[in-house]
């Protein structure tokens, strides 16, 4: 059913999509509306198995996505602040070990006002592109992996077998193998956030969000930069150092997390406890 709902977006980029892989060139535009696509056409078939399936009245609610209270506005900024921080101590780690160092990009003094304002104008469309497409990849991966997916393994298997599953099947769609554990141990670490917070997915969304638009703003702004990439060792690092999880320091950082989160009862035993 997905792959109905998307290829009336997918099929006519179809051509351009191939012929970008052909001749090794990036074609922006086509790339993101086929994810607009694929992420819209999942988000649609969530609800509609939410309501129909399991007969929730109000399935965005129910999934963790109760948009009429203003607290949640405050979950998500406490959670994007979490994730740009936790992102932050991983390359600072890195940093203190000599690996990598935190500079300002050079901006020459002779430029004129107008220009000087120009650059900083692109430092924010930076900062303003990477938070808003990390906020919609983050609302519908938390809502697949963190909310739909477990839930409905639960039902077969159960709660905590759940969430460790609904974790690998994240892990391994990152499509970076050597951040795969880093990755699964992130993702029992966002469930438990989701489990002590009510089930409410904002703090999840904040989480992720900050983690993937500080690494983006990272990398595109000329903010860290790492020396010698080939004379680190991979296992340090990984092999690409703007992946956070791919290394040592990032899998620490990750298993710690989880350690700190992970769920120790399902929601359904807490709601019953009170």
């Amino acid at each position: 059913m997905i792959l109905v709902l998307w290829s009336p977006v997918a099929i006519p980029l179809l051509p351009t999509i191939v012929q970008s892989w052909t001749t090794k060139t990036s074609s922006k535009v086509a790339e993101f509306a086929c994810i607009v696509g694929l992420y819209t056409a999942t988000v649609i078939l969530v609800m509609l198995w939410g309501k129909r399936i399991r007969g929730y009245e109000n399935a965005f609610k129910q999934y963790g996505l109760d948009l009429t209270s203003q607290q949640k506005l405050f979950e998500f900024l406490k959670g994007l602040v979490g994730g740009v921080i936790f992102i932050f101590s991983i390359h600072a780690v890195n940093a203190f070990l000599g690996f990598a160092s935190f500079s300002w990009p050079h901006i020459p003094t002779s430029l004129d006002s107008i220009t000087r304002l120009m650059v900083y104008g692109h430092m924010g469309l930076v900062v303003a592109q990477g938070t808003v497409m990390a906020s919609a990849i983050a609302l519908v991966e938390e809502l697949l992996f963190r909310s739909w997916l477990p839930q409905e393994i639960e039902v077969d298997l159960g709660y905590h077998q759940g969430i460790i599953i609904s974790g690998m099947a994240f892990s391994f769609l990152q499509r970076s193998l050597q951040a795969i554990p880093g990755l699964w141990l992130l993702a029992l670490a966002l469930s438990g956030a989701r489990q002590r917070n009510g089930g409410s997915l904002f703090i999840p969304i904040g989480l992720r969000t900050g983690m993937m638009a500080s690494t983006f703003m990272l990398q595109k702004g000329g903010f860290l930069t790492y020396h010698n990439k080939s004379s680190i060792p991979l296992w340090i690092i990984g092999s690409h150092p703007f992946q956070p999880f791919s290394g040592l320091v990032g899998l620490v950082f990750s298993m710690s997390l989880a350690i700190l989160l992970y769920p120790r009862q399902t929601l359904q035993t807490k709601e019953v406890q009170e």
